[in-house]
This record gives C-alpha cells, structure tokens and sequence, in this order.
C-alpha cells in the first residue's frame, strides 16, 4: 500500500480532507460499564493512515461504504463494505485509504482489560464480515444525543444499543449448532431451573464438552453465559417497564430478590433499583 510507510513507522494521521466525529468516556458514563473508552465514525480521504506497533487499546473498525486497506498476517488486504478489522491490544495494526479513494468507517475503542475473547491482549488481528450498518446507526445516534440534549438516560441506552452491536460483531450466532440449539432453548426459559447437567443434555454432550465448547465460543464457562443473558433480558425489563423487581427475578430464574439484585449488580455494574433510576426520564426534563 502506497501511502503507509513500507517500514511500518509508527503512524496516526487523520489526513487534510477527512472529516470524524466521535465521543468519549467521558461524554458517556456509561462506557465504563463495557470498558469503552471511545466511539466515533469517520469519512476517511487520502491521507488517512494509522501504523500501531504496541496499542495500548482495542478497536473494531467496521466499513460501511467505499473501501480501505488493511494490515492482516504481514499483508495489505482489501477491507470493503460490510467487513469489520478487529484489532487486540499489543498487536501491530495497520489500515488507511489508498489515493482517490474514500473510506467510510465506525469504530469503537476498548480498554486494554476488556473481557472478550476477539479483543484478548496477544491476539492477532481479525477481518470479519458482520452487519455494520446497525453499529454506524447505534454511534451516530449517540454523538447526535451528547452533541445536543445529551440527558443521561437517553446516552445510556444509545450506548446499551451500541454495545449490543459491538457484541453481534464480535460475538456472532454459535457456529456450533449444539450451542445453537441450547441458548435458543435456554432463551425459550430464561427462568427454568437451568444446571450445568440440564444444559449439557439440551446441547447433546458432556457437561465437560459443553464447559470446553463454551469457554471456546463465549469466553466463559455455561453457567456465566446463562447468567449474561438472563441479566441483558433484566436489564430491558427494568429500562422498558414497570414491572417489579421481585417479578423480574422470577421471570430469569432467581427465587430471591436480594440474590438476584446482586447477580445484576456484578453483571451490569449497579443495582437494579438504580440502574431503573437512571433510565426514567426526570420529570423537569420531559
């Protein structure tokens, strides 16, 4: 690629005609939840080029129009519409535009301790295909909400709604189809009485095979995956209805309010009281 250094000096250039918008943790509180540090898009133009020799960060980097070049297993390699650069932390990465050409991106930038297998530190670099028209709505929606109103809850869901696309990237549909089958079980009932040996026959396998399967695909053992989902239906529950806490708990498996609040808060960072707090609208606001 001509205009990135053959050498891979060190480089972070925007270029003269490129124009981006981002925003930042500390736009967002609720970043700190998922580990992000930064969100953005960018119409990428000549001169666009980033060589990172040691990133401190991750990054996804998701085209949705034109194309750039990207840096994958010491060769450039084309990154179109619809593909998605993952970067880890302490990976060499490279990308940029070629002259003439225009690269329209998103991007969301991750603490280097984020707990997800794609963006582990040591990695090699990803391109993926993946939906990523939905990730560039999610960000613009939340730059267009903290470059104007920017109220806290609005800016929390945006970020929720981002995450979610970050995860369907980064995260995508089980290859396997036993894991398939078992989380479209699982999802069927979220509040069933689900153990490590039940799930184990619903996915046709050992519980030892579905512990290596899962740690594989998801990054966590089976019942830390069951904990996540049934925590993300909580927490849609809690921001979009009224429905009572202790009700909540039942309809995702939990008998105890108290075991169920704490479960929540480990998962998504506070308690479901105040988590339902933060996403009504304050009246003065209305």
């Amino acid at each position: 690629m001509d205009d990135i250094p053959k050498n891979l000096f060190e480089t972070h250039s925007l270029g003269p005609k490129t124009r981006e918008w981002l925003v930042s943790a500390r736009q967002v509180p609720a970043f700190k939840f998922t580990q992000t540090k930064f969100a953005g898009y960018s119409d990428a133009r000549r001169g666009y080029q980033f060589v990172r020799h040691s990133p401190t960060f991750g990054q996804i980097l998701a085209c949705t129009e034109g194309e750039g070049h990207v840096l994958m297993d010491g060769r450039w390699r084309r990154c179109p519409t619809g593909f998605v650069y993952v970067t880890p932390p302490q990976a060499l990465c490279a990308y940029g535009v070629r002259p003439g050409e225009r690269w329209e991106v998103c991007w969301v930038i991750f603490e280097e301790g984020l707990r997800m297998p794609a963006l582990a530190a040591g990695n090699a670099p990803q391109l993926v295909q993946a939906d990523t028209l939905g990730l560039h709505s999610a960000i613009e929606g939340l730059i267009h909400e903290a470059g104007g109103e920017a109220e806290p809850a609005t800016l929390e869901l945006w970020a929720t709604l981002m995450h979610r696309q970050v995860l369907r990237i980064l995260q995508p549909g089980d290859t396997d189809p036993r894991l398939a089958q078992l989380w479209f079980n699982v999802r069927k009932d979220l509040g069933g009485a689900w153990d490590l040996k039940r799930m184990s026959r619903s996915a046709g396998m050992s519980p030892e095979s579905l512990r290596r399967l899962c740690q594989k695909n998801h990054g966590r053992p089976p019942l830390a995956q069951l904990t996540q989902l049934r925590m993300l239906f909580a927490a849609d529950l809690l921001a979009c209805t009224q429905e009572k806490i202790s009700s909540i708990a039942t309809r995702v498996g939990y008998e105890d309010a108290f075991a169920f609040s704490n479960a929540f808060k480990r998962e998504q960072g506070r308690a479901p009281s105040l988590f339902r707090t933060r996403q009504a609208v304050a009246p003065e606001r209305r």
